[in-house]
């Protein structure tokens, strides 16, 4: 549940797939586009950077496993609401959860001013509305898993196959009992 947070995703994705012996399969989770949307919504309203870098689709994840050499990529998610009961615990939550890896995040620390608006814009933009005492924030959560295949025997005009190689290949696909 942090692929999100890799500097080089496709790099890593990639590492995964060498790593991985044949027939084995990998399964990743991680935070979707749609999180904290409430709050993305909250910080452009005031004119302030983003408060979290932008997150990948999951067709990208999928593309990304492909590239890298795995196959059938399935992938799903689904959208998870959470309330809080004040701006502290939902700021908390958010700690929790990393960092901002926004290019143009505020870089510098902030006041006490800032953050007291900060919860107060909170209290007020995020209260549900089924439970007004309470603060909502969305979560898009992103699932997928892929195979690593065989590897292929690369084919030409004339291919040269070893007797080893051509029996390997056969057991592997349970043609052939085992020696």
């Amino acid at each position: 549940m942090a692929l999100h947070m890799a500097a080089d995703p496709q790099a890593l994705i990639t590492r995964w797939h060498q790593l991985l012996e044949s027939d084995g399969f990998v399964m990743i989770s991680c935070l979707g586009p749609d999180t904290l949307r409430e709050l993305r919504q909250l910080y452009a309203a005031l004119d302030w950077p983003a408060p979290a870098h932008e997150f990948t689709d999951m067709h990208d994840w999928g593309d990304m496993l492909v590239q890298a050499g795995f196959a059938e990529p399935v992938m799903d998610m689904e959208r998870i609401t959470l309330t809080f009961s004040s701006p502290e615990n939902l700021l908390a939550e958010l700690r929790g959860l990393g960092r901002n890896l926004h290019p143009k995040r505020f870089s510098g620390l902030r006041g006490r001013r800032w953050h007291a608006a900060l919860k107060a814009h909170i209290t007020q933009q995020l209260a549900d509305p089924a439970q007004p005492e309470r603060l909502r924030l969305s979560f898009e959560i992103i699932y997928g898993h892929a195979f690593k295949p065989p590897p292929r025997i690369p084919m030409g005009a004339q291919t040269s196959v070893s007797l080893d190689l051509f029996r390997s290949t056969l057991q592997k696909k349970s043609y052939l009992p085992s020696a």
